[in-house]
């Protein structure tokens, strides 16, 4: 009998010996290596001795030009693991990135409730991930591409609200250009190109972004609007445009092109010149002062474009501009457009610099928004706004005055 219970107990012990060494997170990436601009599964493993209860709650981090989002809803399986069945809870993420190399994705926190067995109280565990990294490859000679997606098919299509043809000098057409792909979201399509010949002006549109998640497969649609503003009379051409993506099946790259269009610009009518006044005498007095200053202006625009550059460049650093773009698009409720002003911030910043609690969470929320499930309720950026001019590298670029000097003391004392 005492060799019995003498063999449960050492059993027992054993028992609670593995589960001590057992991790209780754990992350694995689906392959490993893929396409720039392609779909990366990467799982998160939560293991319990017990039934889990409630929702996990995952820290993801914020990584220079690559999007890591959420999917679908997790699913629970039971495994041995060091010789004891444990529960396992797997969460599935979606990963794209234009960065080409290793890349490295850190370590972050995660924390989820779990019983001893079916029934009793919750216990709350809190643990870290291992780091871990894949293999981004780009295709050969497609570094003239840029920005590059890699998907099997896309559809790119083309709607004028005006067709273009005869037209006059201050006439305005709007071009809609949609992008749609499988297993792909609308962020992570490029934006459409803003090349115009002189005499046209281009105002681009904020893009619109939608995408369905079926069974975990996306439809990703991305929709932007283009004016042009024609100034010159003539013909003026626009540029064919041309979309170029990555097929991973047959290893080829592959591309879509909007042909080019051609306004034929009419002259505005010339209005009958006033007699000369004598106003109009007294200005040419100043005529050879004003040539003589085209002529040094000419002779040094090299040198009066650098100063100018210089100045510009000063006053308005990439860093301020970006982060100036991330405001205004809080402002206006437009999150696709304030997840592009973050990326771009992003990536000018120093390679530990990690974003507060509160930036943190409202990047995450950002992020719920424009790739989560749709929801009716539109996007404020306020609490992006807000956490983003609390955090210190936010603070040192958007206000860069320095406070004036304290006033001294009316009577001070001996």
């Amino acid at each position: 009998m005492r060799s019995i219970l003498a063999a449960i107990l050492n059993s027992v012990m054993l028992a609670l010996a593995a589960r001590a060494e057992v991790a209780p997170v754990a992350v694995r990436m689906g392959v490993p290596k893929a396409w720039i601009g392609q779909r990366i599964s990467m799982y998160v493993d939560l293991r319990a001795p017990g039934s889990f209860v409630g929702t996990a709650n995952f820290e993801l981090p914020q990584i220079p030009g690559t999007l890591l989002m959420k999917i679908g809803n997790p699913v629970v399986s039971s495994k041995d693991i060091e010789g004891a069945s444990w529960f396992v809870q797997t969460h599935e993420f979606a990963l794209f990135s234009q960065k080409a190399g290793v890349l490295e994705i850190p370590a972050f926190a995660v924390s989820f409730a779990r019983r001893e067995g079916y029934v009793g109280a919750a216990t709350e565990v809190k643990a870290k991930t291992s780091p871990v990294s894949i293999k981004i490859q780009r295709p050969a000679d497609s570094e003239r591409v840029g920005f590059l997606i890699t998907t099997e098919s896309l559809d790119v299509t083309e709607t004028w609200d005006t067709p273009p043809g005869p037209a006059q000098v201050g006439s305005i057409f709007k071009r809609t250009i949609v992008q749609q792909s499988q297993d792909l979201p609308g962020m992570a399509l490029a934006p459409a190109p803003a090349a115009a010949p002189d005499g046209i002006k281009v105002y681009p549109g904020n893009a619109q972004t939608k995408d369905d998640l079926v069974r975990g497969k996306f439809l990703g649609e991305r929709r932007e609007t283009i004016t042009y503003l024609l100034q010159k009379s003539g013909p003026l051409t626009l540029p064919a445009l041309t979309y170029v993506w990555w097929n991973p099946k047959s290893e080829k790259l592959q591309s879509k092109t909007l042909p080019a269009v051609t306004f034929e610009v009419a002259a505005p009518p010339v209005a009958s010149a006033p007699a000369a006044s004598g106003a109009t005498l007294r200005v040419w007095r100043w005529l050879p002062l004003a040539a003589l200053v085209a002529v040094l202006s000419i002779w040094q625009r090299r040198r009066i474009a650098e100063w100018a550059t210089r100045c510009w460049k000063g006053l308005n650093p990439p860093r301020r501009v970006a982060a100036r773009q991330l405001l205004r698009a809080c402002r206006r409720g437009d999150p696709a457009l304030a997840a592009k002003a973050w990326n771009a911030w992003r990536d000018m910043q120093a390679a530990g610099f990690q974003p507060g609690p509160e930036l943190r969470a409202a990047i995450l929320g950002l992020q719920r928004q424009l790739f989560g499930p749709r929801s009716a309720a539109p996007w404020h950026g306020d609490d992006l706004a807000r956490a983003f001019k609390k955090n210190p590298a936010a603070a040192k670029t958007v206000f860069c005055h320095r406070p004036a000097p304290a006033l001294p003391e009316l009577n001070p004392q001996a």
